[in-house]
């Protein structure tokens, strides 16, 4: 946004919109680069921060269209993270990986049932029990 005068960012973000909004990964790739055509010789800053890491920013498009909204952000790893943290800090430090692993599961199962549309399935729960056993 810093890189595109305020005058023609609402051009801009609707034609981003459209991007990271399209049907499928190979309909992304091509609005990029119709992107960068259009606007490499008028910001061409923002061109190239645009194409920084494109195909990374577009792999939400390779999913099925239901779970799109759900994981182009990383808001659920940034909390998992978050929660991580603020346990380890009452643990000093664990004696095997296996304890750290069983910290780690046991927040997240926690963390996911909390969480809307994001759950364990039976084959990762068990994955989890087994890792704590």
């Amino acid at each position: 946004m810093e890189k595109v005068p305020s005058e023609a960012w609402p051009e801009v973000k609707a034609e981003l919109i459209g991007i990271r909004e399209a049907k499928d990964f190979q309909t992304g790739l091509t609005l990029s680069q119709e992107f960068v055509a259009k606007y490499r010789d008028l910001f061409p800053r923002m061109a190239a921060c645009f194409q920084d890491d494109l195909e990374a920013s577009l792999n939400h498009l390779k999913a099925p269209y239901s779970h799109r909204k759900h994981i182009r952000t990383t808001n659920l790893i940034e909390r998992s993270f978050v929660e991580e943290k603020r346990r380890t800090k009452v643990i000093p430090g664990f004696f095997t990986e296996k304890s750290a692993l069983k910290l780690v599961f046991s927040t997240l199962i926690r963390a996911a049932k909390r969480w809307r549309k994001v759950t364990f399935t039976k084959v990762e729960l068990a994955r989890a029990g087994q890792a704590q056993g």
